[in-house]
């Protein structure tokens, strides 16, 4: 007869107290608390290139290094039983605390300078409720609105992290994982719906109304969101032929989703149809709200995140693409980094010949640098001639930039730097590819719009120094903020001449994926320097 495997124990040490955990040899302890409900910092998936997921071990020496360990971690560090999650496979029971929790942020109120201050063709209609809800899902953040159909009025908005951080930083990650186990997929998927469940109940119990007379519910997002939330075709995006083609991410049957969120039961809940492979239906209403396609020729919407679009309108077609930017954007992926809220540093600014002053956002204590505030501190750097354009300082041993001293010392460290370069490499190799496609030059840009809540922050001639923006007229960049949720807001209100504005779009869209070139590689690397963007 075949031996049973002995089922051991984790004992998690977290400020609330401790918490056990039941687990069968063959696991990496990554996995073993991520399955337990324990959020593990981890954006490279658990491969340890990261090196983010530092748990302290207290039996630590009984378990051999792995090289992936010896490798990010000094030999002080492992000395003191710090180690990688995703490295170690524990076969007794241990004792662990997580060195880097992921912060679970509780949803917040959408600020008034986070919406658009667009006025929405509106026409009071039928509907089977009085609300109805937007939803802009993206890879790091969730936000959504909800409004009175039969007024137009907006009544309050949410944003939050979407939960998925655990499982990977970027789409390609997640579907990995996803693509694992079935099990795994549809735990992606749940933690999206509790996360929209809580924000809608979060709303619910700051304003008199009942979430189940929300009768209508249009979702946005990129294609890998949509498909693990509705639990279909996640798996085709790992396939190189489906980068181009339309997804369909709409679930046949959405009972599940009306009963997890406490909906009118004959609720209508929408996936807006991404426009092909790994351009999602967040592009198509960022597209809608600047009424890209009304512009003059030249015209170019930048939608900054971790999986970062691009669509161009050469004035009969418009050029689309994706390029996986990272979580720089979004302030993750950094040693010192956060989101664009308040405590992060959002602007380094000149305040002498070669000194600096920060902004931060809230006039709070600094946390941490956002997304806008590392192009800055990056610009500040290569203008005062600390850092060559490869990314380097040029002190030879600076171990990074100080920011801030205080109760938390904020270090912009050399890994940091490429970070950021590597993501705007994406986006300047992305924008000169498409002008190629369209047959454009540089120089033939009339207007650029900056997307996203990275773009609201952006400081546009720091941007263009270190070749983020194309150099065109300070004028001629729009930071428009999250025109995702805009344009979601807007389909949401006016579903007939959304559905027209929708339709035009498909009529004169081109898909293209920039992996099947290889001259998109080339333009990545030279994009990689720290220069102003050039043909």
């Amino acid at each position: 007869m075949a031996s049973v495997p002995s089922c051991h124990r984790i004992t998690v040490q977290t400020s609330e107290g401790e918490f056990q955990l039941s687990f069968l040899p063959g696991t990496t302890l990554r996995e073993i608390l991520i399955s337990g409900g324990f959020a593990v910092r981890s954006p490279c998936g658990g491969n340890a290139a990261c090196g983010q997921c530092q748990v302290r071990v207290a039996e630590s020496g009984t378990i051999p290094f792995a090289a992936g360990e010896r490798v990010r971690l000094s030999g002080a560090q492992l000395g003191d039983g710090l180690r990688l999650a995703c490295q170690v496979i524990p076969c007794a029971d241990l004792h662990v605390s997580i060195e880097q929790p992921v912060t679970q942020m509780a949803w917040r109120t959408l600020r008034e300078d986070e919406y658009s201050g667009r006025v929405y063709p509106f026409t009071p209609r039928e509907t089977v409720a009085q609300y109805g809800v937007a939803i802009d899902l993206g890879t790091t953040h969730i936000r959504l609105t909800l409004w009175n159909m039969l007024t137009g009025e907006r009544i309050a908005g949410r944003a939050g992290l979407n939960p998925q951080g655990s499982y990977g930083a970027d789409v390609l990650t997640r579907l990995t994982e996803a693509s694992r186990s079935v099990e795994i997929a549809r735990e992606m998927g749940e933690l999206v719906q509790r996360a929209i469940a809580e924000a809608l109940a979060d709303i619910s119990s700051q304003n008199p109304l009942k979430l189940r007379d929300v009768g209508e519910v249009t979702i946005v997002g990129n294609s890998a969101m949509l498909s693990l939330l509705a639990g279909k075709s996640y798996t085709k995006l790992l396939e190189p032929e489906n980068w181009t083609r339309r997804l369909d991410c709409q679930p046949q049957n959405t009972d599940f989703l009306r009963e997890a969120w406490g909906v009118c039961r004959e609720a209508a809940i929408r996936f807006v149809t991404p426009l092909g492979g790994f351009i999602g239906s967040d592009l198509l209403a960022g597209v809608i709200a600047t009424r890209l396609i009304e512009q003059p020729a030249g015209s170019v919407l930048i939608d900054f995140g971790t999986n970062s679009e691009m669509a161009l309108w050469d004035g009969h077609t418009l050029h689309v693409t994706s390029s996986a930017g990272g979580p720089a954007f979004e302030g993750c992926g950094i040693s010192c980094g956060m989101p664009g809220e308040a405590g992060a540093i959002y602007r380094v600014d000149q305040s002498d010949s070669e000194g600096f002053r920060i902004s931060v956002l809230g006039g709070a204590e600094p946390m941490g640098l956002c997304g806008s505030g590392l192009v800055d501190a990056v610009a500040w750097l290569r203008r005062n001639g600390k850092l060559d354009k490869v990314g380097r300082f040029t002190e030879g041993d600076s171990t990074g930039l100080v920011l801030h001293e205080g109760a938390r010392r904020i270090v912009l460290k050399r890994g940091d730097i490429d970070v950021l370069q590597r993501a705007k490499a994406a986006i300047g190799g992305g924008v000169l590819w498409l002008c190629r496609q369209a047959g454009l030059s540089l120089g033939e840009l009339r207007q650029v719009y900056a997307c996203g809540a990275f773009g609201r922050l952006l400081d546009v001639g720091n941007a263009q120094q270190i070749g983020l923006l194309p150099a065109v007229p300070p004028g001629a960049v729009r930071l428009e903020g999250n025109t995702a949720l805009a344009g979601c807001e807007e389909l949401l209100l006016s579903s007939t001449e959304g559905e027209s504005a929708l339709n035009a779009l498909l009529a004169v869209s081109k898909v293209y994926n920039m992996a099947e070139d290889a001259g998109f590689e080339s333009l990545f690397v030279e994009n990689l320097y720290l220069q102003s963007m050039k043909e």
